[in-house]
């Protein structure tokens, strides 16, 4: 066992430092990119300001038109080639293009596609075809390794002269990523190298005075007399003031209570489970079951409830009163076999709950108290009449297991109403 923690201790702390590291750098690198991403779109931003400023759209589709590039045209085109060439550490390409249904056609292209060369619909192009064509919104993506961004020109009278269209590098962020491999590569050795120190330590600290800890637990596991071994009390009587010798004094001590305390955890879990009055199971109990009742096969629920109980108890007091919950409580612990359940629910009602049940089970209770029909639960001699009602409702998965409490419920009510007309017992 102390192997064991000792290695686990050691690979979640390798594992830890690991998952840190890599986490790290995809955060640095998640982070680099989205600073580059920031830097690209200003950048974007800056050019699309820059050629909306430099092209006269006007001018734009009066050359589109004739196909005639005058002095204007090429004075615009060369301050686009300019400028393209004065950032080119970034920028790769600045045009103009014209789109229609079919395909596009250049205007301004700082690569060298001439007036008028044909820019067919690729698959982006293609997605995107309406508001090409529209031109009404300014937009930014990545496409094949590139940074695209889109923005419209329109003339004086509103009309779309064509789109400018930048095309950038997709960043420099991946620049740095063997810079930042080999910060977190170092950063992993040295958190390898911690890992084997802070294991070295553990256990001349921690691991090995466990060790002797578990030694004496298992010394004293397999005693008969239960008592701490003479060989070990100098540790668990040591004077040192760290957690682990505490720890030992501690073991020490709980050795010395197990056996007084096994019999009183014993009775206080079954008091926590069981009524006092009847010992059948209470409803904590129940609540802690419900669980492997709504996924049981085939369930049977069969609620009890003891007619006219109020009634004895104010007219021969609780004492008579109590005496009929504990003869309903003898009753019913007749009928429970080895899959069943019965828990006293509260006052004057029981449940009983048969799991793996089948019709012949359930057949031999229902008959058994049908048969015994209207059971009296008092004594003869009683002024008060007390009986005891039930109703069951039973199914095979899949099933619902509240509605079959419900219809148990509302037959055991349907009994109740049955028993007091017949046993002439008054509505109370």
């Amino acid at each position: 066992m102390r192997r064991s923690i000792r290695n686990n201790v050691s690979m979640i702390t390798t594992v830890v430092m690991t998952a840190f590291v890599i986490f790290g750098f995809i955060l640095t690198y998640v982070c680099v990119n989205r600073l580059d991403y920031r830097d690209q779109k200003q950048l974007a931003e800056a050019s699309l300001e820059f050629a909306a400023i430099t092209i006269d759209a006007d001018k734009a589709r009066e050359c589109l038109s004739t196909r005639m590039p005058d002095s204007e045209y090429l004075d615009t085109l060369e301050k686009l080639k300019v400028y393209r060439n004065d950032n080119s550490e970034w920028l790769k390409r600045i045009s103009l293009v014209s789109f229609n249904s079919t395909n596009g056609s250049y205007i301004y292209d700082t690569e060298g596609s001439g007036l008028g060369t044909k820019l067919e619909f690729d698959r982006y192009k293609s997605s995107v075809k309406a508001e090409l064509i529209n031109g009404r919104k300014t937009w930014t993506s990545k496409l094949n390794g590139a940074y695209y961004a889109f923005r419209p020109v329109r003339t004086l009278d509103d009309v779309l002269a064509g789109y400018i269209i930048i095309e950038m590098d997709t960043g420099h962020s991946k620049n740095y990523f063997a810079a930042i491999a080999s910060v977190y590569a170092l950063v992993m050795l040295g958190g390898l190298a911690f890992a084997a120190l802070l294991k070295k330590y553990m256990y001349s600290t921690i691991f090995h005075p466990i060790e002797q800890i578990t030694e004496m637990a298992e010394i004293f596991s397999s005693s008969s007399e239960r008592e701490v071994p003479a060989d070990k009390a100098d540790f668990i009587n040591s004077d040192n003031e760290d957690e682990i010798s505490d720890l030992g004094r501690a073991v020490g001590k709980m050795f010395m209570d197990i056996n007084s305390g096994e019999e009183s955890l014993s009775k206080a879990i079954y008091d926590a489970n069981h009524d006092g009055m009847t010992q059948l199971f209470n409803k904590r109990c129940y609540n802690s079951m419900e669980g492997l009742f709504r996924n049981s096969s085939a369930v049977c629920i069969i609620y009890f409830d003891v007619n006219n109980l109020k009634l004895m108890n104010d007219t021969l007091g609780h004492e008579r009163g109590d005496m009929v919950i504990k003869n309903a409580a003898d009753y019913i612990r007749k009928f429970i076999g080895e899959n069943d359940y019965c828990f006293r629910m509260g006052g004057d009602e029981f449940m009983m709950v048969m799991t793996e049940c089948t019709y012949r089970s359930i057949d031999r209770v229902i008959e058994c108290v049908e048969e015994d029909s209207p059971y009296i639960l008092n004594r003869s001699s009683d002024s008060v009449k007390c009986a005891l009602s039930y109703g069951y409702a039973y199914s095979k998965a899949p099933y619902n297991y509240d509605a079959l409490m419900t219809e148990a419920e509302e037959n055991m009510y349907a009994k109740k109403s049955e028993l007091k007309s017949l046993l002439n017992m008054p509505e109370r």
